[in-house]
């Protein structure tokens, strides 16, 4: 900049400072819009791909999801690939049967033969249970592992047979009139760990349990059976896929076709989902509104810098300054402070499109100006005043 414009820029510091001050403002709230808008679309993304949506089976009514007694079928749906749709929807898979047993340290306690972890009390991490496993493969063993509680494992006194009397609750007893042992019968069983604290319960590995289900009932049943949806992004398809063996919950209701319906438990993930689409949302309407702020800024800052400054641009003209250097410096003058405050608030919000956005909008504005005030041309001007 010549030092013509440089001593002008020190006479009109206010105009200047508020031209930086303006700039700043803009791109601070730009980059804020879109630093905001970018880590709504990342946990939106995030949300989708990684919130665990739990599909639960229940009664008809949707009032109870244990002690359920399902045929084997329920199992083959979520599980068998080749002849159901819905086992490609299924992650962790959590089934149950529910057993009594009688041994040397209580009666009719109460056996679950599991899957998982998840969602049991004594054993889950998350629901604050502690559980110390001598198998690391205890979940998917055939073999008759028991979990029994800190006390118990503790009475045993380093002892890990256990001899039982295993019961079906569940076996109706009046259709069976000729067998009076059905689903009950021995097992031997070894303890393979132990929750944290007193507690009742046993657990065995679910695979282990529904053996000695089918060897003292002749079938093969189980008591809950839930799973995590694996891709949130196809719950209708899920939902559509599980249609062909479970129905709707009707509140109250009974169906003839179904006993057992799936709910799909995504309401968590469809507030949240909601939240942030309308935080996206109202993000795309506020940053146009920012860009045209920019631009009106730019025009006005611009107009206001140059309407008394048409003597001032003929004078030079008529002094010898070429039309084109007269541009580049009116430009410098109205743009230089403007540009280091976008600099500053990009690199400070580490956001540098946006701030260039602004700059560029606010030299657009200050263009038409600039050019407004550049057409008048020295001879005109010069017959105007006389």
């Amino acid at each position: 900049m010549s030092p013509f414009f440089f001593n002008r820029m020190k006479r009109a510091p206010l105009k200047h400072i508020c031209a930086a001050l303006v700039s700043l403002a803009l791109s601070a709230l730009l980059c804020f819009l879109s630093v905001y808008r970018s880590d709504q679309k990342a946990k939106l993304e995030d949300a989708i791909d990684n919130s665990e949506v739990l599909c639960v089976v229940t009664n008809i009514g949707g009032t109870q999801s244990t002690s359920l007694r399902m045929g084997w079928g329920a199992a083959q749906a979520v599980t068998l690939r080749d002849y159901y749709r819905l086992p490609e929807f299924v992650r962790d898979l959590r089934m149950t049967k529910e057993l009594e047993v009688m041994c040397a340290f209580g009666s009719e306690l109460k056996l679950i033969a599991l899957t998982s972890p998840k969602g049991i009390d004594e054993l889950d991490p998350a629901l604050g249970g502690e559980v110390t496993l001598f198998y690391e493969d205890f979940y998917t063993s055939k073999e008759p592992l028991l979990i029994v509680s800190e006390e118990v494992f503790n009475n045993l006194g380093g002892e890990t047979a256990v001899s039982a009397i295993v019961t079906d609750p569940h076996v109706d007893k009046r259709y069976f009139p000729d067998e009076p042992d059905k689903g009950v019968g021995s097992a031997e069983f070894t303890v393979a760990g132990y929750y944290k604290g007193p507690g009742e319960r046993l657990f065995m590995p679910f695979e282990a349990g529904e053996l000695i289900v089918d060897r003292i009932t002749g079938s093969r049943t189980l008591d809950s059976l839930a799973f995590l949806a694996s891709d949130n992004r196809r719950l209708n398809e899920l939902r559509d896929a599980a249609s062909d063996v479970f129905g709707s919950v009707i509140p109250g209701g009974v169906s003839g076709e179904y006993r057992f319906a799936l709910t799909v438990h995504d309401e968590n993930l469809n507030s949240t989902v909601e939240a942030l689409t309308r935080n996206i949302e109202r993000t795309n309407i506020f940053i146009p509104i920012a860009l045209a702020l920019t631009l009106a800024a730019g025009l006005l800052i611009g107009f206001i810098s140059t309407r008394n400054e048409k003597n001032t641009y003929a004078l030079s003209r008529s002094a010898g300054m070429t039309k084109k250097r007269l541009f580049a410096s009116a430009m410098l003058e109205q743009l230089l402070l403007p540009l280091a405050a976008c600099i500053i608030a990009g690199a400070a919000l580490r956001s540098p499109l946006p701030a260039l956005a602004v700059f560029a909008l606010y030299s657009l504005g200050c263009l038409i100006a600039v050019i407004r005030a550049l057409r008048v041309s020295p001879s005109r001007l010069l017959r105007e005043q006389e």
